[in-house]
């Protein structure tokens, strides 16, 4: 995982901690990647795009994408991420915007396929077999990298100019992943893919803005997540310079 994101020159750090905002201890996420999205500028808060990743080895366990009874809007696709609680508005706005195509600076059109899902989406996840310590190998990645996701979206919320973090729960595999759905006459049907979307109705955190959107990858599919998180980068980016709604007066 860290060599492909040095090769697609993406930053990272590995290890990250955050603060548990229920217990108040602080824990440790695998890897953060934190992508700067606004030239510095000593008067106006920083701006980045942060997908947090929790990384899980279980050769030959697959996991399972249980999918079916989930919607969400095109506008919550994007506004259902992890930002500082005082943004949340602006965020939600903007989401508004993009759907509604008001943002579309020249001479190109905005992208953002990290803020895209698998159709249908799953509602929650497991692995095949528990380990030996019985631990819920699938619950516990989800709840860490979305605890995680909300800790680094709201490091610093006094601070006059906290950065605007938007933060994004991500969890690789190394092993096979499969969605599984009911079909047209109720017997489920299983494919195999490589990456995945669950939408999860555990909101974890009661303060929380809507359900977890955790993305999940095998390895095979971190070279295309790079790519899509570069392109949305960039999108994002240009987004900022046209229309900089974040700043000190926030």
């Amino acid at each position: 995982m860290a060599q492909v994101l040095r090769d697609n020159g993406i930053k990272f750090t590995q290890s990250e901690y955050y603060r548990d905002v229920e217990s108040g201890d602080l824990r440790e996420i695998d890897l953060s990647i934190r992508i700067s999205l606004r030239d510095y500028d000593e008067e106006m808060p920083g701006i980045y795009l942060c997908p947090v990743i929790e990384c899980k080895s279980s050769p030959g366990k697959p996991w399972i994408l249980f999918s079916g009874g989930v919607t969400l809007s095109d506008s919550a696709k994007i506004a259902q991420r992890y930002v500082l609680k005082r943004a949340w508005n602006h965020w939600r706005n903007f989401a508004n915007q993009v759907v509604r195509g008001h943002v579309v600076p020249e001479p190109w059109p905005l992208h953002f396929p990290s803020f895209s899902y698998s159709d249908p989406p799953a509602y929650s996840a497991v692995r095949t077999s528990l380990g030996k310590s019985r631990e819920d190998a699938a619950y516990g990645a989800m709840t860490s990298a979305t605890k995680a996701s909300y800790g680094i979206a709201n490091q610093y919320p006094a601070h006059r100019n906290a950065a605007l973090q938007i933060a994004m729960p991500v969890i690789v595999v190394d092993a096979p992943i499969y969605s599984c759905k009911l079909g047209t006459r109720g017997e489920p049907e299983i494919e195999r893919v490589s990456k995945g979307t669950i939408v999860w109705r555990n909101r974890v955190l009661a303060e929380s803005v809507g359900h977890p959107i955790i993305t999940i990858l095998s390895e095979e599919a971190v070279p295309e997540f790079c790519s899509d998180l570069n392109q949305t980068a960039q999108s994002l980016r240009a987004y900022f310079e046209r229309y900089p709604w974040y700043d000190r007066q926030m």
